[in-house]
């Protein structure tokens, strides 16, 4: 099964659909007949994108006369309209990926948005997929919707062995991006070192191996996610595979996965008093470890990339008769 894989940005832009696409071709293409190729833009400036969102339907017509493609993947957000002509163009199934939906949760007003708006939910695609059932509360012209979870490795969070040490690390790991909510946890941490004066927030937003990434959240003490808009956080879950309690805003599949006091703390987004309580709380708490260790036994249990890749491979197959 060949696989045509469409994506408006890649690496050095780092988000959740680089990963998993990743993942899936390193799992699929190891474990099942299936081969992707993958065409992306060079860039992430938006320009660069809309330019490459042009060009890649000829180059991706021109591939498949050598390759015969079966299906198309296209990743959001914008992928989705040359996936679609493409579709059309080749007479092969397309499914369509949303990795989240920013301009939609957070109802802004403006072209990009109205934009964003009709590739997720008012161009017809042969199957959506969403990393998060938030997405589903949108009208929508496709009704064939699919939640399939991100995932994480917890085996190569095991075999780093980190010894944990003072003073206490508050550890922030995402794109260097507004809806990200780096400055209301800045603003929390203010009122946090008023009574824990040595507390170290560290601030991760790309440009590290992943081995030493996971060696900085086996180092800290609490995760910390303060987001004004999420999908599914790939970070939530590795923070999980480290055993680290989380902090994290009430946004995205953020609440169905986190239980408040139980695995991790839930506060409202923009809400940077209510962070500082939540940070408090789990610097007094003597048995914070053991929110970690909720944490990491479910992404243990639900969470991985096998699971992943064996549930989009099933709608494969099911779109293409081979």
């Amino acid at each position: 099964m060949k696989i045509l894989v469409l994506i408006d940005a890649w690496y050095p832009f780092i988000g959740g659909a680089q990963i998993q696409i990743e993942n899936l071709e390193r799992i699929l293409e190891k474990k099942s007949k299936v081969k992707y190729y993958l065409l992306h833009s060079p860039r992430a400036n938006i320009i660069i994108r809309f330019l490459w969102s042009l060009w890649v339907i000829p180059q991706a017509w021109w591939l498949n006369r050598k390759e015969k493609f079966d299906l198309i993947h296209a990743h959001a957000y914008w992928s989705g309209v040359p996936g679609k002509i493409l579709s059309l163009i080749l007479k092969i199934p397309i499914v369509f990926t949303v990795h989240g939906s920013n301009l939609l949760d957070l109802k802004v007003r403006s072209l990009r948005a109205f934009l964003e708006n009709i590739v997720l939910t008012r161009i017809k695609y042969d199957q959506v997929i969403s990393v998060s059932s938030n997405y589903l509360q949108y009208r929508n012209v496709n009704k064939n919707i699919t939640v399939i979870s991100n995932g994480v490795e917890v085996e190569n969070f095991d075999k780093v062995k980190v010894k944990k040490e003072k003073p206490f690390k508050i550890l922030f790991v995402g794109r260097n991006d507004p809806v990200k909510g780096i400055n209301y946890l800045r603003k929390a941490m203010k009122k946090v070192r008023k009574e824990f004066p040595h507390v170290r927030l560290i601030i991760i937003t790309g440009g590290i191996k992943h081995e030493d990434l996971i060696r900085e959240y086996k180092a800290s003490h609490v995760f910390v996610l303060p987001s004004l808009s999420e999908g599914q956080p790939l970070t939530l879950l590795e923070a999980w595979a480290a055993k680290l309690p989380v902090i994290v805003t009430r946004v995205g599949e953020n609440p169905k996965m986190v239980q408040n006091g139980i695995n991790g703390y839930l506060v409202k987004p923009k809400d940077s008093s209510g962070l500082s309580k939540a940070i408090l709380r789990v610097l007094k708490d003597k048995n914070r470890d053991i929110l970690g260790q909720k944490g990491y036994n479910l992404v243990k249990e639900k969470y991985s990339w096998q699971k992943c890749a064996q549930k989009t491979h099933e709608i494969y197959k099911q779109l293409v008769k081979i």
